[in-house]
């Protein structure tokens, strides 16, 4: 460029305004006292995008309005100098205050001890307990999974579960939900799995014990069905569905007399014979079945259920004239029956 064409560039007064501007800073900041002076004054102003509801009066607040255009203008050079502010170690990134951390924390949705939507109630001490977004969101999977359950769709349901126990690592009620789906599937193995995940979190839920207890029985596993159930039996001592269920495993285990001991608290004595009658004849020994049978039977002679069965068994051991007898009793016990419920219906009163 000839020296006519940068006389000419230099008349505009924009240019020539940068260009004095360029000088003037080149000079200021070839000073090392100078420099050292505008990177403290960038990183002293390095909270200028913190918001604070903080106010301040008099010359304070006309100092900020008066430094407005300052701070807007030298807001890029702050930027830098924060990011790469000299230590004696070389460069480095400025660690984040505590201050600053502490606005990034996640703040947990609380639960009310009414039953609101957005509260729960911690029942060790009445105090409200707060509960994080992704627990929210892991009980919202595990409502869908129940329903998922109730309408028979376990696949849907069984990644909802899995879905909900990533987000809250200790939901033990959805583990237990997976186990339940689990053995429904008949995939015995991973529903104790999860059953023992639920009791890792809640060693004392006889439910949860109840549930790993019959899984184990399904499987035909009846040492660990027993084993389940009588941890559980320590802590609910009365349950009669769970006196019922030992009393099949200690059945299917072969112990008898323990077998009717449970079934008798569960179910009485007419039910305690029909479930050992009912055992017996699983196992193929009828004639044990039907001593059992003809036991509730005489302690209740209109039981149907001890009827059907015995009748059943007669007819397979050969003892045709004896079943032919008892059938004719069912069917006319039974018809009563039908009717008194039908006029049970007419007149609920």
């Amino acid at each position: 460029m000839t020296l006519r064409k940068i006389s000419r560039t230099l008349r505009k007064p924009a240019v020539a305004v940068v260009v004095i501007a360029a000088l003037g800073i080149g000079t200021l900041t070839a000073a090392p006292s100078v420099r050292t002076r505008l990177a403290a004054n960038f990183d002293s102003s390095a909270n200028l995008f913190l918001f604070d509801d903080a106010s301040g009066t008099g010359d304070a607040q006309a100092g900020k309005k008066d430094n407005a255009f300052k701070r807007v203008f030298g807001a890029p050079f702050r930027l830098m100098s924060r990011m790469f502010k000299r230590k004696d170690d070389g460069l480095a990134m400025k660690k984040p205050t505590d201050k600053e951390l502490e606005k990034m924390r996640v703040i947990p949705v609380s639960r009310t001890r009414n039953g609101l939507p957005d509260q729960i109630a911690d029942a060790a001490n009445g105090t409200t307990a707060e509960v994080t977004t992704a627990e929210l969101a892991a009980q919202t999977l595990f409502e869908e999974a129940v329903n998922l359950h109730d309408n028979g769709r376990l696949d849907g349901a069984v990644e909802k579960l899995v879905a909900a126990t990533v987000l809250q690592p200790n939901f033990s009620e959805a583990y237990n939900l997976l186990g339940v789906c689990y053995d429904e599937k008949g995939q015995y193995k991973q529903a104790q799995d999860e059953y023992k995940k639920a009791l890792k979190i809640e060693s004392n839920n006889a439910r949860f014990l109840n549930n790993a207890g019959y899984s184990y029985y399904l499987a035909g596993d009846f040492g660990n069905s027993v084993k389940h159930y009588n941890r559980g039996l320590k802590i609910t001592p009365n349950d009669r569905r769970m006196h019922n269920n030992i009393g099949l495993a200690y059945g299917r285990k072969g112990d008898f007399d323990k077998a009717r001991q449970h079934f008798t608290i569960a179910v009485g004595e007419v039910g305690a014979s029909l479930n050992l009658g009912y055992i017996y004849s699983q196992q193929g020994k009828y004639d044990e079945a039907i001593k059992y049978y003809e036991t509730a039977l005489r302690i209740k002679p209109d039981s149907l259920p001890a009827m059907s069965n015995l009748a059943q068994l007669y007819d397979r051991t050969g003892r045709l004239r004896e079943a032919a007898v008892l059938h004719e009793q069912y069917k006319k016990l039974s018809a009563s029956e039908k009717e008194k419920d039908q006029m049970a219906d007419k007149d609920p009163q």
